[in-house]
């Protein structure tokens, strides 16, 4: 089997076929989901600590606040280039 066959062959891809452009949006639409999940539980663990051990965890600020900007840049990019 070639490399990621089984990840293909589970979303019913050949590889001699043309990638579908729903294929690409699926796992676009996957991935952002995904990244926002991530960045509420980040959230959430932060405001846990504070709430609960009286810890502001900076790097879990830092990282959240990151993914925040770097979204937020990226819709503004979209929006201005479309």
């Amino acid at each position: 089997m070639t490399p990621g066959g089984w990840f293909l062959n589970l979303f019913k891809w050949k590889q001699d076929e043309m990638l579908d452009e729903r294929f690409v949006m699926h796992r676009f639409k996957s991935t952002r989901l995904a990244v926002l999940v991530g960045l509420l539980l980040l959230l959430a663990f932060f405001t846990y600590d504070a709430v609960e051990n009286d810890i502001i965890r900076w790097d879990l600020l830092a990282v959240s606040a990151a993914m925040a900007v770097v979204k937020v840049c990226a819709m503004i990019y979209y929006q201005r280039t479309n």
